[in-house]
C-alpha cells in the first residue's frame, strides 16, 4: 500500500504534463459543404485542398505548401484536419470535372486548436462561348467594331467585361470558358462609313456546352 501511495504522485503528474502537452500541440480542422451554386445540390466527389503560407523561426514562405486535402463525401461534405503551425495565409480550393474551380481566401486569426472552422464552397458548372467576328464583303479600312461582354464571369484571361475593337477586313474566332445556365449579355458598336449604330443582345448559354456567337458587320 505504501509502495502505491508514493507512486500516485507521480502518475499524477505524468497525466497532467501529457494533457497540457496535447492541448498545446492540439490540431486545426476544416469542414464544410460542396454546393452546387446553380441547384444548391451536394457534390459528392469534389477534391478539396487547403494550402498555407508558413511562418517558420521568424521566417516567412511566401510561397504556398499543401497543408491538407480531402475528397466530398455523397452529401458533399468534407473535413481536414492538420497540425498546429504559425500561419500568414491560408486557403481552400475545390473541383470537380466540367465545374469551375473554386478558391476562397480564409482568415488565419479565425483558427484556433481544438476548435473547427466551417466553409462551404459552391461550384458553378461550365460552358463555352465560341465567338466569331467577321467584316464582311466589300470591307473599308475606317470600318470599326467594338465589342464587349456585359455581365460573364469567365475563367480564362482571353475574355474580359471590356471593349475590343475590330478595324478593316476582321475575321478572328475565339472561345471564352464561363459560368453555364446564364443570359450572356453583350454589345456592339457599329461604324460602318457614315453610319454608326449599336446593337445589344443575349444568348443563352447552357452548362457543358459550347455555344456559338457569330457577329457580322
Amino acid at each position: 500500500m505504501k509502495k502505491s501511495k508514493k507512486l500516485f504522485p507521480f502518475a499524477a503528474l505524468l497525466l497532467l504534463l501529457t494533457t497540457q502537452c496535447r492541448k498545446e500541440n492540439g490540431e486545426y480542422t476544416l469542414n464544410g459543404k460542396v454546393l452546387n451554386g446553380r441547384t444548391g445540390a451536394a457534390m459528392s466527389n469534389a477534391a478539396v485542398n487547403l494550402q498555407k503560407k508558413v511562418v517558420s523561426g521568424g521566417t516567412y514562405n511566401a510561397a504556398y505548401s499543401a497543408a491538407a486535402s480531402a475528397t466530398a463525401d455523397a452529401n458533399g461534405l468534407y473535413t481536414m484536419t492538420w497540425e498546429r503551425e504559425n500561419f500568414a495565409a491560408l486557403k481552400v480550393s475545390a473541383s470537380l470535372p466540367q465545374f469551375i474551380a473554386k478558391e476562397i481566401e480564409l482568415n488565419v486569426s479565425s483558427f484556433t486548436v481544438d476548435s473547427p472552422q466551417t466553409q462551404n464552397i459552391e461550384l458553378y458548372p461550365e460552358a463555352y462561348v465560341e465567338v466569331s467576328i467577321i467584316n464582311t464583303l466589300p470591307t473599308q479600312s475606317s470600318d470599326l467594331l467594338s465589342f464587349t461582354f456585359l455581365n460573364a464571369q469567365f475563367d480564362c484571361f482571353c475574355c474580359t467585361n471590356g471593349f475590343t475593337s475590330y478595324q478593316g477586313a476582321a475575321d478572328t474566332n475565339y472561345s471564352c470558358k464561363l459560368y453555364g445556365d446564364q443570359w450572356l449579355k453583350y454589345q456592339c458598336n457599329f461604324n460602318i462609313g457614315a453610319s454608326d449604330s449599336v446593337v445589344v443582345d443575349s444568348v443563352w448559354c447552357p452548362s457543358f456546352q459550347t455555344t456559338p456567337l457569330h457577329i457580322q458587320y
